[in-house]
């Protein structure tokens, strides 16, 4: 009587990543929630009010959001588990995790001195958000480089650029955050807002100007989606597994 064949084993560490992808959903999907839950406790008093903090929230979501679809694309190309890999990740959920805390305790300051302690933390912790998706983009574009070199299968050249876009602009944004920090840019005023809060809106200007430069032509960006999509489908098949 024939012996009945074992089902394939996992590899450790695409459980480890498989894991890991799960429980960013559930960091990311938590942050999202407390970040609507907070003003709950902080309910508006006016038509004015309701917008502020809705504009408030808006700004909150888009930061995650982002860091979110960035992390994602990052995470379906990483294909293997390193330890550095690994650390970044759990710095990462660390970051978006204390983000709407962070955020929240900022827009409720009761005075300007912890507005400026605030924003500052806040301004940290965003800034070091982004420098960690910059550094897991980095990790992608090192793999493929060290599989081109051994002769294995690499990621093609729309991809690669499109990943050194990514690595850019997340590295741009994470340095304007940080840099925004500074006291000099509390002390200093426009007419629209104090300068760090003039620095942190004009990230989402440099995040599109930079996407629309470096976007692909259509066909190259047609290939991109489907290589993006058939890796998606393989980590789902997984997580169902």
């Amino acid at each position: 009587m024939p012996e009945k064949e074992e089902d394939p084993v996992e590899p450790p560490s695409g459980r480890i990543k498989v894991r890991i992808e799960s429980l960013s959903d559930l960091v990311f999907g938590l942050a999202l929630s407390i970040g609507s839950i907070g003003f709950l406790s902080n309910p508006p008093h006016s038509a004015f009010g309701l917008a502020k903090n809705v504009a408030f929230f808006g700004f909150s979501f888009a930061i995650l959001v982002f860091t979110w679809l960035g992390y994602s694309r990052t995470m379906a190309f990483l294909s293997k588990e390193k330890e550095s890999a690994l650390t970044l990740n759990l710095i990462l959920l660390f970051l978006v995790a204390i983000e709407p805390y962070l955020f929240y305790i900022l827009v409720t300051a009761a005075t300007d001195y912890f507005a400026n302690i605030f924003s500052t933390a806040y301004a940290l912790d965003v800034g070091a958000m982004f420098l960690v998706q910059a550094a897991l983009a980095r990790s992608v574009i090192n793999e493929n480089v060290a599989a081109m070199k051994s002769g294995k299968s690499h990621l093609n050249e729309v991809v690669l650029t499109r990943f050194r876009g990514v690595m850019i602009t997340e590295a741009v944004i994470g340095a304007i955050y940080l840099l925004s920090a500074l006291p000099i840019f509390w002390e200093v005023s426009t007419g629209i807002d104090k300068l760090r809060f003039v620095l942190w809106y004009s990230s989402f200007a440099i995040f599109v100007v930079i996407r629309i430069v470096r976007r692909p032509r259509s066909a190259d960006q047609q290939t991109e989606t489907q290589k993006v999509s058939k890796l998606s489908e393989k980590s789902s098949n997984q997580r169902a597994t």
